[in-house]
């Protein structure tokens, strides 16, 4: 079982002054072979994905012909976060706020995009705290304190069925 949090990985990426520098990032799995490339101009990244029918390349070049498709362009700072079977896990953010993304590469659709700052995965299921407009008790307290407050609700997706339930359960998030 692994926690991710999502908008830590934006912090680590790449920085806007040196992402003309970054160097491509790899990712694969049995089925796809995933180049993140940073834009050279803003902040996140786009994705070439390609299909594979053997051993991933050894040499980690973003080719945008060879792909079977690219993911992501310059105003959409998506970073990447997982990639499982058939499903590519991104980020969008530019700060302490996030939305988990997640595309299904078989279809080449994004089957989630939703306000959510980390998830879990265990066993092709993706459990997230998903934000909602509404507000929670600890709002008085944390306005005081400079936040904001929303309910965020736990929802799970199953990667295989590609169905989003809901998890049962809300709790108060301190937002900026």
């Amino acid at each position: 079982t692994a926690t991710h949090i999502l908008a830590l990985l934006a912090c680590g990426c790449v920085s806007l002054s040196s992402a003309s520098m970054a160097a491509p990032q790899c990712h694969s799995n049995d089925r796809y072979h995933v180049v993140a490339e940073p834009f050279p101009d803003d902040a996140g990244n786009r994705f070439a994905v390609t299909r594979l029918t053997g051993a991933a390349p050894k040499d980690c070049m973003f080719d945008e012909a060879a792909a079977d498709m690219v993911i992501g362009k310059e105003g959409d700072p998506l970073w990447y976060a997982d990639l499982v079977d058939d499903s590519l896990i991104l980020s969008r953010s530019t700060g302490p706020q996030g939305d988990l993304v997640i595309y299904d590469l078989k279809s080449g659709q994004s089957i989630l995009d939703v306000p959510a700052d980390e998830y879990e995965l265990k066993a092709n299921v993706i459990s997230f705290w998903e934000r909602t407009s509404r507000t929670c008790p600890a709002f008085a307290e944390n306005e005081a304190n400079g936040l904001g407050s929303v309910t965020a609700v736990l929802k799970t997706l199953d990667l295989n069925s590609k169905v989003v339930s809901d998890g049962g359960a809300s709790k108060c998030v301190a937002v900026q």
